[in-house]
């Protein structure tokens, strides 16, 4: 009987598995969404329970799958969404829904932090990064001062995956990566750090039990797990890592001259570096890599893929009917719409700033702008400046990473749903003027990532490194000279934007808020 592992990704939008066979063949693979709720604007939540409800009825598809195929599951690896808080009480149960990565309600508590901590150069000191909404110090903070009755029956505190860890097999756990993303960690010495959590009274034994290297394995499914799904008794589960971390270095990028780019709710600029860089303004963020002694160093833009989502929503009704009769991705004809727009999408400039933002901009207040907007604007300039937008704030992320590290790029590499469409790419190499390339399995996301992390934890496979360097280039895009000088004339216009709108967004979050 042949082997395999499994990946899971628990999203923003839904849970994605897949079952990857030894030969890197994706064999068997499941998607289940679920909701989120916004009780106010700037605040994003879900309830876990329809997360394990997903996790198990694409586990359940898979087994399924496989049992046909007479393929026997050797390993679990695990991804999620970065950041949101999950508070369990000591059985387990969910004390309120989870407090997402995008939710901006924070921002008073991370202003408390820096005046605590004694500003942001000695938090940089102890953790190597700064603070903004998205973390979850920030949102444990707001439970103490807002929900004390919950916090103090609080047992545990979670990210995602994390908490599907503990479902499937009873371990509280978390891997280093993901551990750097609640910014109570010392990246530097991979261990929490002590003086955070004494500074503001978080025990640390409300942390998880271990904090372990993203190939590690942490526990094995449940018993009872393993009986219902049909699978051989004892399964590793091994630590896998932040989503972030685990489809960059799965989509190429495993060394300091490839930058990748994630197109999914958010989208995500990173690159691998072999050594720890001075973080010094904390606008980035610098974490522990999945790749051991390596790190990570992104910046991200909360809303990527989800303004294409948003834009779809609301102006596309008919690109949605036109999909449907032909059989075929509602954005393949969204995309098809863009590219009747010229370069510069008629003079039209979007930024996309719907969740607020996070970098190079940390401002939870940001709003997104259409500027430019005249009588001869069409629909087909305004979905072409969604696209262009995400690709000038996600260059703006790259130039900063640039500046911080001052690390040489030669290669950038696309992940995530943005992949399939050929005009978005192609903006993509012209606004950064260089090759953009997309690895065999790109588009699976995260799932593909943790299932290479749980070959890796098994001995399936010697090292990540060896895996992605063996995956085929499916598409490659070359910048287009003249698109370069006409799109870098226009990023300047771009980089002008939020400087001068910054201080009618707070203005406007404020009219929002009381309107609320």
């Amino acid at each position: 009987m042949a082997d395999c592992v499994v990946g899971i990704d628990l999203g923003t939008s839904g849970c994605k598995v897949l079952a990857l066979s030894e030969d890197l063949e994706v064999i068997a693979e499941a998607y289940a969404k679920y909701d989120t709720v916004i009780p106010r604007p700037g605040w994003a939540e879900q309830n876990p329970a329809e997360w394990w409800s997903a996790v198990l009825s694409t586990l359940r598809e898979i087994s399924k799958k496989l049992e046909e195929k007479r393929i026997r599951v050797s390993g679990i690896g695990l991804t999620g969404q970065m950041h949101s808080l999950v508070l369990v009480n000591r059985n387990g149960k969910v004390l309120r829904p989870a407090i997402l990565w995008n939710d901006q309600r924070n921002s008073r508590q991370c202003e408390e932090i820096l005046e605590r901590v004694g500003g942001l150069e000695r938090l940089v000191k102890l953790i190597n990064n700064g603070i903004f909404t998205g973390v979850t110090l920030g949102k444990i903070l707001w439970v103490m001062e807002n929900e004390p009755e919950i916090f103090s029956r609080t047992h545990k505190i979670l990210v995602p995956k994390d908490y599907i860890r503990y479902m499937l097999s009873g371990d509280f756990a978390t891997d280093v990566s993901d551990a750097s993303g609640t910014h109570l960690f010392d990246i530097r010495r991979k261990m929490w750090c002590r003086e955070l959590l004494e500074l503001f009274d978080i025990p640390e034994e409300i942390l998880p039990d271990k904090v372990v290297e993203s190939r590690e394995v942490t526990g094995y499914l449940k018993e009872e797990l393993c009986e219902r799904l049909g699978w051989p008794d004892g399964v590793p589960i091994v630590g896998g890592g932040a989503d972030v971390i685990v489809q960059s270095t799965c989509s190429g990028g495993i060394s300091s001259n490839e930058l990748v780019i994630i197109l999914g709710t958010a989208g995500i600029v990173a690159i691998t570096s072999e050594e720890i860089i001075d973080n010094s303004d904390g606008v980035l963020q610098f974490y522990c890599s999945t790749l051991p002694n390596k790190w990570a160093l992104y910046g991200c833009t909360l809303a990527a893929g989800a303004s294409l989502e948003w834009a779809k929503t609301t102006f596309c009704d008919l690109e949605e009917t036109v999909a449907k009769r032909l059989g075929i991705s509602v954005y393949d004809v969204i995309s098809e719409e863009a590219s009747k727009s010229d370069i510069g999408s008629g003079g039209i400039f979007y930024l996309p700033f719907l969740s607020g933002e996070r970098a190079p901009h940390p401002d939870p207040n940001a709003r997104g702008v259409f500027i430019g907007l005249n009588l001869k604007t069409n629909k087909e300039d305004i979905l072409r400046s969604v696209l262009e937008g995400v690709s000038y704030s996600l260059r703006a992320v790259a130039d900063k990473i640039m500046e911080v590290s001052k690390l040489k790029v030669k290669e950038v590499y696309l992940t995530g749903g943005g992949t399939m469409s050929p005009l978005w790419r192609q903006i993509f190499a012209d606004v950064f003027g260089r090759p953009v390339k997309v690895l065999k399995y790109s588009e699976k996301g995260g799932a593909f990532g943790a299932a290479v992390l749980a070959g890796v934890g098994v001995g399936m496979w010697r090292n990540v490194e060896e895996v992605v360097r063996s995956l085929e280039i499916v598409h490659e895009n070359q910048p287009i000279e003249g698109n370069k000088i006409l799109y870098e004339k226009h990023y300047k216009v771009y980089l002008q934007l939020y400087p001068s709108l910054k201080n009618l967004f707070k203005i406007v979050a404020s009219l929002q808020q009381e309107v609320s």
